[in-house]
């Protein structure tokens, strides 16, 4: 095996300028492109990746947002069972009250809250209330420190009377509910329009107390507020139970009468609700590390591949280096051979139209040559012969009418020799005409073939006009002539049409007859006998098109298209 050490020092230092110069020009090209275009094809990948999370991120929100309201219409409804369970009736036991309290929670599951009953005592009512044989609770309020002391003397209390679970409410039976400002406001709201309220925070805890009116349903009073349910309402925890595994890298909060505009932007979620004749507002918004993460996945891995397909490309590049010059000396080689082929053809077509052009020059000369010679010379002698012979028919009188009659018939054929041979000179030697001139030429072309062939032929000159030149008149002339002849003696037609039109674009030369047409065998209207290669020929010349086919009247139809003047 030969190493490049090896090979000729020439032969090396001309790779090595290979590899350095163009191959290594490209090759650098192609990586830059590469990279370019996977950088190009990342960012767009994480343009549709970023629409993709922010998609998802959007349809997580939702879903969350639905399960936090549900649950919170859930909290909502065990709230509103135990304001009706003490709706219709004024005589419900804190055994009864701690099962529907129960069942409730059960079937909540997610709501980590606690329910309690609170009773409306007019100051009259304390001392009974307090003793032990009423409920024998204490009337008390905070005191701070999660410390409680008794309630100073007021026109009325709101109780807690019992609760379930216990403490669960964070304040022990007896808790006075009006003690505060903001539990006092709810109250008071509660009570003006019958509908559920929101009290303040329990003591040293946090979230919301609902209230839920009760209404007294019998006796003296009637429609009374005597109490209310109160729930312990946590939206921390709820939204912790709402999120659990199902929304990872999802932060979210529950905001109180929101009193600034919703978030707006990418990756940010908001939906208002009301709840206890409040607004309120469920906000949502990506977690950053774990939503960014996910969008640079995709990108980094198209942007790495397409970057090692680049680098792979390039390398290959390099190690074809060597190659290239050898191939394009092989493509200059065969360039230059293919161009000197194409010239000897370009040059033989060229010789081969010279040649073509002579031909129908040296017949169109011994053509006229032939019918000059035998107008003048044997057309003059048998006209001579004509009138000698009328001389002496004279002289021979009418003695032998038998003679007479011979020499009649004998006239009548030297007569019809004459007429002949001047129909064949004429059409050997076609009368000189102009490109003006035409249409005379072809009239006297279709009488002359009447006569001479015993055939039906008809010239329409259509619309006026004229060839560019007399040359292209002459050559039409003898195209109509040759097709002509075709048509009386191989067509075997009886009826032949010879028509010159102009139109916008020049004019048209038609012969059509109504013989046997095309022979069957025939593939091509381009197949033909040398008659038809002449009246191409002849087209081509002028910058002309000859169309030879089916006629319209059975026969042979030729059609030849010439340039406008």
């Amino acid at each position: 095996m030969q190493t490049d050490a090896g090979k000729p020092a020439a032969e090396r230092k001309g790779f090595l300028r290979m590899a350095g110069g163009p191959a290594a020009a490209l090759a650098a090209l192609v990586l830059a492109l590469g990279l370019g275009t996977s950088a190009w094809l990342a960012r767009a990948q994480g343009r549709q990746e970023r629409a993709r999370i922010e998609r998802e991120f959007q349809l997580v929100a939702d879903k969350l947002f639905a399960r936090v309201l549900r649950d919170v219409q859930l909290f909502m409804e065990v709230l509103d069972s135990i304001r009706q369970l003490h709706s219709l009736s004024d005589q419900v036991s804190p055994a009864a009250f701690d099962e529907i309290a129960r069942k409730g929670m059960i079937y909540q599951r997610r709501i980590l809250g606690a329910y309690g009953f609170v009773q409306r005592i007019p100051h009259a009512m304390r001392a009974s209330y307090e003793q032990p044989g009423g409920a024998g609770h204490a009337i008390v309020r905070g005191a701070g420190q999660g410390g409680f002391k008794p309630m100073s003397d007021q026109s009325e209390y709101f109780v807690l009377t019992y609760q379930t679970p216990p403490g669960g409410l964070g304040v022990p039976p007896g808790y006075d509910f009006g003690a505060r400002a903001e539990d006092r406001e709810a109250i008071a709201a509660m009570e003006a329009h019958g509908v559920f309220a929101l009290g303040g925070a329990p003591p040293g805890g946090s979230g919301f107390y609902m209230f839920a009116p009760i209404l007294y349903a019998g006796g003296v009073g009637r429609g009374e507020m005597v109490g209310f349910a109160v729930g312990w309402f946590q939206p921390e925890r709820l939204l912790a139970a709402a999120l659990g595994d199902n929304a990872p890298g999802l932060l979210a909060q529950l905001e109180r009468a929101p009193e600034s505009p919703a978030p707006d932007g990418p990756f940010r979620f908001s939906r208002d609700f009301s709840l206890a004749n409040q607004e309120w507002r469920f906000a949502a918004a990506a977690d950053p590390a774990v939503w960014a993460a996910a969008q640079v996945r995709g990108p980094r891995r198209i942007f790495a591949v397409g970057a090692a397909l680049s680098l792979a490309l390039a390398g290959v590049l390099l190690r074809l280096a060597g190659r290239t010059r050898r191939i394009e000396a092989l493509v200059r080689r065969r360039t230059a051979e293919l161009g000197d082929a194409n010239r000897k053809l370009e040059a033989a077509m060229e010789d081969r139209r010279k040649l073509e052009d002579e031909v129908l020059r040296i017949s169109g000369r011994e053509k006229a040559r032939i019918g000059r010679d035998l107008h003048d010379s044997l057309g003059q002698k048998l006209t001579g012969a004509m009138y000698l012979f009328g001389a002496y028919r004279q002289r021979l009188g009418r003695t032998d009418d038998a003679a007479d009659g011979d020499a009649a018939q004998i006239g009548a054929t030297l007569k019809e020799a004459v007429s002949q041979v001047r129909r064949i000179a004429r059409g050997l030697a076609p009368v000189a005409l102009t490109d003006d001139g035409l249409p005379d030429a072809l009239r006297h072309l279709a009488e002359e073939s009447a006569a001479l062939f015993q055939k039906d032929v008809e010239f329409y000159a259509e619309r006026e006009g004229k060839p560019k030149d007399v040359g292209t008149a002459e050559h039409l002339y003898l195209i109509a002539q040759e097709a002509l002849n075709n048509a009386a003696k191989h067509g075997d037609a009886a009826h032949i049409v010879l028509t010159l039109d102009y139109d916008e674009r020049g004019g048209e030369l038609t012969v059509e007859d109504d013989g046997k047409g095309f022979p069957a065998d025939r593939k091509d209207d381009r197949e033909g006998g040398n008659g038809l290669r002449i009246m191409r020929h002849r087209a081509e010349v002028f910058g002309g098109e000859l169309a030879v086919g089916p006629g319209p009247r059975g026969g042979v139809q030729v059609r030849c298209r010439f340039p406008k003047a």
